[in-house]
């Protein structure tokens, strides 16, 4: 009886310490109270990048008990409400991350736990990029604000004039196109280097003026701040007293094996695109095929930076002439082009007579010459603030 009774008491003991360490185990167990959810503009996310508001982005939360991964990137753009009715459908397509030159940016935070509310602070260094974050989230929402500073780079921290309008050249814009010659009046002969640098320099566009000193009258300053902002100091019309300063976040860039690759705000390219209603919709189609992995990618600039800082930042012949080849065919139809010369007529003020003479030669040339083109560049010339 007395060793039944000492099986019976070592079974009881034994059954109320492992009820005991289940019950410990499961007091230990820590529920986050925000499930995995993917944070949107539309449901809840408060996204800051340097203290101002940033659009269009994502934050997915994924918790790991009193950890979380928070992986952020842009928000697939949705064209469905901005195309016209005759334009194929183009939705869910990818835009730039948040942090610029990531096309996703992965956090892995520590939770601090408070009722229905979790919250969360630190620093992420990657590849010499330091991205200091403080957030908090609820099931229903979530405040997550960014601090960057991009790895060092010869832009950073500087500022940017345009280069002065001169007298029968392209200056501000920097054009180089080396093309087939083409036929001009009866016996001559032109390049697109020359027509160019005639037609910007002297071609008026709007009051009377060029678009180097329309150029020049609305942007003032560039400037590339050191968490990859790209701020412009400018007008909306060169008549306005004042100049502005653009809200952060609009553009962005990084600078990466040689090249500046420029991000820019996908929502407003497509409001632009879809106010058209001059051109074929089927072509801007096409067009916007070659222009959207720009927009998650970066528009690739190549630059110059000269012994005297005089700096020319261009789209190289890489970028430029799949997207000239696509427009090509609008210059093969008479139609288009009668609409622009009476355009450019409008606008030419005394100089119309001369639309016909030197211009219309360009437009009917374009298709040949974009075939031959063996180089072109299209930028601007900028010179340091000092």
């Amino acid at each position: 009886m007395k060793k039944n009774l000492f099986y019976y008491l070592f079974a009881v003991i034994c059954s109320v310490s492992l009820f005991t360490s289940c019950s410990d185990d499961d007091d230990d167990k820590v529920v986050c109270p925000v499930s995995e959810t993917t944070f949107t503009d539309k449901s809840g996310l408060q996204l800051t990048y340097s203290d101002a508001p940033m659009l269009g982005k994502t934050v997915q939360f994924v918790p790991q008990g009193d950890k979380a991964v928070l992986t952020l990137s842009g928000a697939p753009l949705e064209l469905s409400g901005l195309q016209r009715n005759e334009m194929p459908a183009l939705g869910g397509l990818a835009t730039a991350g948040v942090v610029p030159g990531e096309l996703t940016t992965t956090l892995n935070v520590d939770l601090k736990i408070e009722g229905d509310k979790v919250s969360f602070e630190g620093t992420d260094e990657k590849e010499g990029r330091v991205l200091t974050y403080k957030g908090e989230a609820t099931q229903s929402g979530l405040q997550l604000d960014l601090n960057v500073t991009l790895p060092k780079n010869e832009l950073a921290g500087t500022s940017w004039n345009l280069a002065p309008v001169k007298f029968l050249s392209a200056s501000p814009i920097h054009v180089v196109w080396d093309a087939d010659k083409f036929p001009l009046g009866d016996d001559g002969e032109w390049d697109m280097n020359g027509a160019l640098n005639l037609m910007f320099g002297m071609a008026p566009i709007k009051d009377g003026k060029t678009i180097p000193q329309l150029l020049c009258g609305v942007l003032n300053k560039v400037t590339f701040l050191a968490d990859g902002n790209i701020q412009a100091e400018y007008k909306d019309d060169p008549s306005d007293a004042d100049w502005k300063t653009s809200s952060l976040n609009l553009a962005s860039y990084v600078v990466k094996d040689g090249k500046l690759y420029v991000y820019l705000n996908a929502a407003q390219i497509a409001a632009v695109a879809a106010r058209s209603r001059a051109i074929d919709m089927s072509f801007v189609t096409e067009l916007v095929k070659d222009i959207i992995p720009m927009l998650a990618g970066g528009v690739p600039l190549s630059y110059s930076i000269g012994e005297d800082g005089k700096t020319i930042v261009y789209l190289d012949k890489d970028v430029l002439l799949p997207l000239l080849q696509k427009v090509a065919p609008l210059f093969e139809d008479e139609v288009v082009i009668n609409e622009l010369i009476e355009l450019l007529k409008a606008n030419a003020g005394e100089m119309a007579a001369l639309v016909d003479t030197f211009l219309k030669p360009i437009l009917v040339a374009l298709p040949n010459v974009i075939a031959t083109t063996t180089e072109i560049q299209i930028g601007l010339t900028l010179l340091p603030v000092v």
